[in-house]
């Protein structure tokens, strides 16, 4: 714009200027040059500086003036142009938050695997994605999407990507969109339909899932090409699935590294490896022992394993079930536990334990008799039977 003009003719440029306002900022400082060098022109026709009557007789007000540069050059009205920039703001800012908030929580998800809440975060991140992008394409009221090229932010997001386009030889440009984008559209679903049954903890059919996602991720992209609207939905889905790769790899080398640094001291080799916590039997969880001596009776013992470790089990009695914060562990049994009311409920006021065994256990197979010319009793100097005494100590492995 010429920067010379002074007085009533400058004035008069800066009311066009005013009227011209919503016009991109580019566009707007093409179309002044033009008015400058028009006014200039203008001006040299009177013989001393023209007078603002004079130049609005020439020329008309600076709102006709502009309202006639907008029709000559194609521009809508400004009421509508200045609404068609708000709706253009506003679609860009739900799908800025489409394409930031929601893969942020896939994300935390993704590393959070293992700790109860990766479904949660996984689907919390989808739900404000695609309601984000609901909300930003309902914010377009029907406008063309490219409207939001015309606000400061997608003005500038968008010379910044065609700078880096520009960057990118001609020929690896047309290959990138020939081969380069089918080949994304690929591992775009396959990532997102596996990685969301993954999540889900639906391990079985991942693979499936890849599949069908890919399929799906198709579609979408022959959608989008003939709706734009669809970019406020895949735009956020390919920044999930970018986010997704490193954090999955990520995820699972320091899964596979807490698990290494955890457990380097155990032995791996024992059959106990991998399983579950607790005791069990032919893979039935124990949740009580009943010892019984030879002659049938219930006793009370303390069990321990091999390394002297006291081999405990969750308690199950009245303060177990009502009464503590926190649950407690004990290796004494058999564990008393709640037993029902004569109305057969179990409640804190009327709490009744019982540690009594619920079967009748099978009488022990009789000891064989000593044969042949066996003392019956002990040699001079030599120690006497053991006598089995109450609480005596076992000695049992659990399978962990």
């Amino acid at each position: 714009m010429n920067s010379t003009l002074t007085g009533t003719v400058a004035m008069y440029l800066a009311q066009v200027r005013a009227e011209l306002s919503d016009l991109p900022p580019g566009e707007l400082e093409d179309v002044l040059d033009d008015v400058s060098g028009h006014l200039t022109e203008v001006a040299g026709e009177f013989d001393s500086e023209p007078s603002v009557a004079a130049l609005q007789d020439r020329l008309g007000t600076p709102r006709q003036y502009a309202d006639e540069l907008r029709t000559a050059a194609g521009y809508p009205p400004r009421a509508q142009r200045v609404a068609d920039r708000e709706a253009g703001r506003k679609s860009l800012l739900w799908g800025m938050i489409a394409a930031t908030v929601g893969p942020f929580f896939v994300a935390v998800g993704i590393f959070a695997w293992g700790y109860g809440t990766t479904a949660f975060l996984g689907a919390l991140g989808l739900g404000i994605l695609f309601v984000a992008g609901f909300l930003g394409v309902r914010a377009l009221k029907g406008n063309d999407p490219r409207i939001v090229l015309d606000t400061p932010y997608g003005e500038r997001g968008a010379a910044a990507i065609r700078d880096l386009i520009s960057q990118i030889p001609p020929n690896i440009r047309r290959e990138l969109v020939a081969i380069g984008q089918p080949v994304w559209w690929v591992a775009r679903g396959a990532i997102g339909g596996g990685g969301f049954f993954a999540i889900f903890g639906a391990g079985a059919v991942t693979v499936v899932g890849a599949v069908a996602g890919a399929a799906v991720s198709i579609w979408i992209g022959r959608k989008t090409q003939q709706n734009q609207r669809w970019l406020w939905y895949v735009v956020p889905l390919n920044v999930v699935a970018v986010v997704a790769i490193p954090a999955f790899l990520a995820a699972a080398y320091l899964g596979a590294s807490f698990n290494f640094l955890a457990g380097n001291d155990r032995d791996y080799s024992g059959p106990s490896y991998g399983a579950e916590n607790g005791l069990f039997l032919n893979g039935t969880a124990i949740n009580n022992i009943y010892p019984f001596d030879a002659q049938g009776k219930q006793v009370e013992v303390r069990l321990y394993d091999e390394n002297g470790n006291p081999i405990d089990l969750p308690t199950q009695d009245c303060a177990a079930s009502f009464g503590a914060d926190e649950p407690t562990t004990s290796n004494v049994f058999p564990q008393a536990v709640t037993k029902p009311d004569e109305n057969g409920d179990i409640t804190a006021q009327n709490c009744q334990e019982t540690d009594k065994a619920p079967f009748v256990p099978p009488l022990a197979a009789p000891t064989a008799k000593p044969s042949g010319n066996s003392p019956t009793t002990p040699a001079p100097g030599s120690p006497g039977p053991k006598t089995p005494t109450p609480g005596v100590t076992l000695t049992v492995e659990p399978t962990r």
